[in-house]
């Protein structure tokens, strides 16, 4: 790891003090969000669709190029980590949270999905579908990313971790799609999202497991109620969106093959 990188050992996130973290930037972003979405349908109605596949493609690969960084750093310093501590420390212990590496990962992190909301307007501007699955989990991961720092969910390291791998090959396959290179990925991206939401939900689950057990001792899996209950209802609400979005447009479509042959 580097020098500059290491440096960020004793960075802390603090609510109110670091940048976007007060509670009404994300919940206000969201209201925006939604609304704007819905402005920007009824503006591009009579348009033409855009047509610059090259704004496409720098946009999708700077997105597949940052959250490739941020998955290289995380994996790094959990890598480091777990020559230390024992699978159980790392998703309940106290230590892992406190090293403002991770914090510095996770605000990033955090940020980054501000700029992923243009993926809406972009769909908008082409004309595109925006589906709720889409316009939800845009808006629901940004509160999510925003509860867990504020909560100090040791835990968020998983589904962090997992979402920025994931990401890295949805929009390289944008970026690709764009640039009309079709490489078939979509359906397995899907299947991958919906893989790593069951992950998440076990890690998440077995922490909260801990923490209730003990008494919802905060020592004992390191984060809060509020954290744990909020990533696991957010999380289950993936999984059965997704899963339902995975039945509608490829068992659907395969029974449909079938059915012409």
């Amino acid at each position: 790891m580097s020098k500059t990188f290491d440096s960020l050992e004793e960075f802390r996130f603090q609510a109110g003090v670091t940048p976007f973290s007060l509670s009404w930037i994300p919940l206000l972003t969201c209201v925006l969000y939604f609304t704007l979405t819905r402005v920007f349908k009824f503006f591009f109605f009579n348009r033409k669709p855009l047509r610059s596949p090259l704004l496409l493609f720098f946009y999708n690969i700077s997105l597949s190029f940052f959250s490739l960084i941020l998955f290289i750093c995380l994996g790094a310093v959990i890598f480091e980590k777990a020559q230390l501590f024992t699978p159980h420390e790392l998703v309940c212990g106290s230590v892992i949270h406190q090293d403002g590496r991770l914090q510095f990962i996770y605000w990033l992190n955090y940020l980054f999905k501000y700029v992923e909301l243009l993926d809406t307007f972009l769909l908008v501007a082409r004309k595109k579908p925006v589906t709720f699955l889409h316009e939800y989990h845009h808006a629901a991961t940004l509160v999510l990313c925003w509860i867990q720092q504020r909560e100090y969910s040791t835990v968020q390291w998983v589904p962090i971790f997992l979402n920025l791998g994931v990401h890295v090959l949805m929009y390289y396959y944008f970026a690709m799609t764009a640039l009309k290179r079709e490489i078939g990925w979509k359906r397995y991206l899907t299947s991958i999202q919906i893989i790593q939401f069951i992950i998440d939900l076990f890690v998440c689950s077995y922490a909260y497991g801990v923490f209730i057990l003990n008494g919802f001792d905060f020592d004992k899996c390191y984060g809060t109620e509020l954290g744990a209950i909020s990533g696991i209802v957010i999380l289950f609400s993936y999984l059965a969106l997704f899963i339902r979005f995975y039945m509608n447009t490829y068992k659907k479509k395969q029974v449909a093959d079938k059915k012409e042959s």
